[in-house]
């Protein structure tokens, strides 16, 4: 397979007014995932870039569709990266011109206004140093030939349409791209086969040319008379390149009964799409004469067994080498951790929907995507309640409270206990979560984690006294460097008591949705089997727990949320 060296990327799309997305801007990675409810508004992000780089814009009744507010034009602006490696593809002086003139530092903006109302304002083009936009005659055109096709799949698009041989289905587009090198053969074989058919149909030669074409000419000629006597009539033709026996290629599935793939089943169809990915991801050799296309790949998940999607997924990150991918999801094995640069949250307040991305600069990524390689965890990026704990003997105890209290997750608020792997982990998975906008994060952290170094970052974090770090740790007594066991912690409380007015500082902390277990861990809450890890099995009502008011009331305030 070739590497591509040199690609058009889109870095940065802005939207207006489209659909449920009043303003919005979003920063691309090679592969962005956008994940959120149904209904968010996660289609409308891929529908945006189809629509930027189509070949017309939409016509009036449909940009009407599209509107979120019915008075204002939709305006949805990308910039690309890249695109000076391929401005040569430009025939047109003057338009080349434009386009290496409208490149800023690498960047090219690009822009289409959709106007239902006003045909002129509606137009595609780039950015002048005014701030107009410049889009003469046939500027289009040539403006797409530097910029990166979209292939669109939809898992929800009805595929008897979408599969048609048809120019510019996904169908259509992935088989080209898969057939990238047979196409090249082809278009050798085309010119050199179709030497001898352009004599026949179009030589001068007369002995060459074919006597029936010579005939009707002539015939034709002798009729008209008069005054059109002197009209010399000529027959041609335009003869098929590559591109038109392109279009006329069938896939033919035979599973019993041999026929076209539309006329297969829905669930066939999809897998030979995704046939088709495999095959291009394995295979596929893409040449850099022009950009490669940039895949809007629609929850395709949705027809796939779980471990289908775990090798789509696979494919996805594969075809990451040549080609940019865009996705919506709602399915886990889609996503890895090592892909969590494009994690694109969408959430949708009231009637408007935005995106939310990691800040990276204040994220420990290493670690993040440490928290997200442990099992179950990356089903919390779909979520829209998190509760961190520090490990997985936890999660099995806090089941065990609900199910003893009779208490249910709160309904339409999707809630996870998320193992956030140690005490070391519980700040920046925290922030994380919270920097993603989730609509709660509560953390339920054992006892010692009050007296750790981290615990310090925290109350920063908070906005509360950083002091407090240091008394905690000065009434244990610890002046080591490191963090004291728990059950250094458990053994001093027990014998100096609690911390001065530490009743005050639980309930700061539980204000900010931090909640620390009193006793230690949840193997202290044991009656039977007391202190062992494994014990929440032989739990199984309020008579197995110790403190069960306080252990009731604490659940209860965690799934209460804020």
């Amino acid at each position: 397979m070739i590497k591509i060296m040199n690609r058009v990327i889109l870095r940065k799309l802005k939207i207006t007014n489209f659909g449920p997305i009043k303003n919005d801007e979003v920063i691309f990675e090679p592969f962005t995932y956008f994940v959120g409810r149904n209904n968010s508004g996660k289609s409308h992000y891929l529908k945006a870039i189809e629509i930027l780089l189509a070949t017309k814009s939409p016509s009036a009744a449909e940009i009407i569709k599209l509107q979120n507010d019915k008075s204002k034009e939709i305006i949805i602006e990308g910039e690309f990266e890249g695109v000076e490696n391929f401005t040569s593809l430009v025939t047109a002086s003057n338009h080349k011109k434009a386009i290496d003139e409208a490149i800023k530092d690498g960047i090219l903006r690009v822009v289409r206004v959709l106007d239902p109302g006003n045909e002129d304002k509606t137009t595609f083009g780039v950015y002048k140093d005014d701030g107009t936009i410049h889009n003469p005659g046939g500027f289009s055109s040539n403006l797409l030939k530097v910029l990166p096709d979209p292939i669109s799949i939809s898992a929800t698009a009805d595929t008897i349409d979408e599969l048609k041989n048809t120019q510019n289905t996904a169908l259509s587009k992935l088989k080209k791209e898969a057939l990238t090198t047979f196409f090249e053969e082809l278009k050798t074989k085309t010119q050199k086969t179709l030497i001898n058919l352009d004599i026949f149909l179009h030589s001068k030669n007369c002995e060459q040319r074919s006597q029936e074409l010579i005939k009707f000419e002539t015939h034709l000629k002798e009729e008209l008379m008069g005054e059109f006597a002197e009209v010399m009539p000529s027959v041609e033709f335009n003869l098929p390149d590559e591109e038109v026996i392109a279009k006329e290629m069938k896939i033919f599935l035979d599973d019993g009964y041999r026929s076209e793939i539309e006329q297969k089943g829905h669930g066939l169809q999809r897998a030979t799409l995704l046939a088709l990915l495999k095959v291009l991801a394995k295979y596929g050799a893409r040449y850099q004469d022009k950009p490669s296309p940039i895949f809007l790949v629609g929850e395709l998940e949705s027809f796939l067994h779980p471990f289908a999607q775990k090798q789509f997924a696979e494919v996805l990150l594969k075809l990451v080498d040549q080609y940019q991918i865009v996705t919506t999801t709602h399915s886990p094995f889609i996503i890895t951790p090592q892909a969590i640069d494009g994690y694109r949250r969408i959430q949708k307040k009231g009637d408007s929907t935005k995106s939310i991305m990691i800040l990276k600069d204040s994220i420990d990524t290493v670690l993040l995507k440490r928290h997200l390689e442990r099992r179950g965890n990356l089903e919390g990026l779909f979520a829209d309640r998190i509760i961190l704990i520090e490990g997985s003997h936890d999660e099995n105890f806090y089941d065990k409270l609900r199910e003893i209290f009779n208490i249910s997750l709160p309904e339409k608020k999707f809630t996870l206990f998320i193992k956030a792997g140690g005490k070391e982990e519980l700040r920046q998975s925290r922030k994380f979560y919270k920097q993603m906008n989730f609509d709660d994060v509560s953390v339920i952290c054992d006892l010692d984690y009050l007296f750790s170094n981290d615990f310090k970052n925290l109350l920063k974090e908070l906005g509360l006294d950083e002091n407090l770090s240091t008394t905690l740790r000065q009434h244990i007594e610890w002046t080591n460097t490191g963090d004291p066991p728990l059950k250094y912690v458990i053994e001093k409380i027990q014998e100096k008591g609690e911390p001065t007015d530490f009743e005050n500082t639980l309930n700061e902390l539980s204000k900010n949705r931090i909640f620390s277990l009193r006793k230690g861990a949840p193997e202290n809450y044991y009656k039977n089997n007391n202190g062992i890890k494994g014990g929440w099995s032989d739990v199984n009502s309020e008579n197995d727990l110790l403190e069960v008011d306080y252990l009731k009331k604490l659940i209860e305030s965690v799934l209460g949320g804020i």
